[in-house]
């Protein structure tokens, strides 16, 4: 899938019509509109879902109504993402100021997640765990993809108990041949949601859409370095207390991380806003008629979030100028590296 064939699937996409939930008001937040969606018409394709059993999980294959829907949702999923991700990019710059190196690698960290999970969704895939406790759980569609586990949940009495149950649905759609399927299944797959996305990115190459990679290695080791940071006696080595108390103050120093504090681009951020600006652009170049992607929301985020600081004052720049991928911040931050 190259840039042109997905520009050309979300083409004339009718996103303000097509976007709007089954609720009629706009999907937010996105994850249940799905599940609510999936409950809703079940009743009446009933046979279609039964029919549609392959290797114990449904596949239904998205006719051009259902493409058109799918593609305005996923569309709204990957701004969000997006929006996210800017969120978080702005969180660690705040950090800078403190010298808090921990916070800004797990808030880089957050940034990029988001990043990868709005790249997944604007080239075709997302997915939705749907748990018994939920209201939107079919309790048919359970039992379609999980005999085995539905049978065992059954009380002698005959009541199904839910508690422990769930699903998953799964869109996946190749914008290069404009068709996809819906999937519900009971293979969860395994790590989580953040190893779902990074292996969902893992699969894609960014490069023929015009992206820059997160990461020049496997993307799961950014999962392990959160970990590493966040659960182990590896993160925040900066307090160790046993050190004598000059050892302390020297080892606690993070000069080098204050002295970025003026910097958009910086040592950790710096892939970030290069990913962001190319996203921005990229949604753009979609000419989807009434796509929020705004520079003015971008803008106020970022004097919210800095106020009248230095960061955010290049940044309304960089924005007003439409992020692009050759600038006098990025110049200003080689300078710093190379000094």
């Amino acid at each position: 899938m190259d840039r042109k064939s997905l520009i050309e699937f979300y083409k004339e996409t009718d996103y303000k019509t097509k976007s709007l939930s089954i609720r009629g008001i706009p999907p937010r937040p996105s994850e249940w509109n799905v599940p609510l969606f999936i409950k809703k018409v079940y009743p009446e394709n009933i046979d279609l879902f039964k029919n549609s059993i392959n290797n114990n999980q449904v596949e239904v294959e998205l006719e051009q109504e259902d493409l058109d829907y799918f593609k305005a949702l996923l569309l709204h999923e990957s701004l969000f993402n997006f929006y996210k991700a800017f969120y978080n990019y702005l969180c660690a710059l705040k950090l800078y100021d403190g010298g808090l190196q921990h916070w800004i690698e797990i808030t880089a960290y957050y940034a990029k997640f988001y990043l990868a999970n709005s790249i997944i969704d604007l080239t075709g895939k997302s997915r939705y765990i749907v748990t018994g406790s939920s209201k939107n759980f079919v309790e048919d569609i359970y039992k379609l993809v999980n005999n085995n586990g539905y049978q065992s949940n059954i009380r002698k009495n005959g009541s199904f108990v839910a508690s422990y149950a769930r699903y998953g649905i799964e869109i996946n759609i190749n914008p290069s041949l404009n068709e996809g399927k819906l999937i519900i299944t009971n293979d969860l797959g395994s790590g989580g949601s953040h190893g779902y996305v990074w292996n969902k990115y893992s699969d894609l190459n960014t490069k023929e859409i015009g992206i820059t990679e997160l990461t020049h290695s496997y993307p799961q080791h950014l999962i392990e370095e959160r970990n590493l940071e966040n659960y182990s006696f590896e993160g925040y080595r900066q307090l160790d207390f046993n050190l004598e108390l000059d050892n302390f103050k020297s080892y606690f120093q993070r000069e080098y991380i204050k002295n970025q504090s003026n910097l958009i681009y910086t040592s950790e951020t710096a892939i970030i806003l290069g990913v962001i600006g190319e996203l921005f652009n990229l949604f753009e170049e979609l000419k989807v008629n009434e796509l929020p992607i705004e520079k003015e929301k971008l803008i106020h985020m970022c004097k919210y979030t800095l106020g009248e600081s230095e960061q955010s004052k290049k940044l309304s720049d960089l924005i007003c100028s439409g992020f692009p991928s050759k600038n006098k911040f990025l110049d200003e931050y080689y300078c710093y590296e190379s000094n």
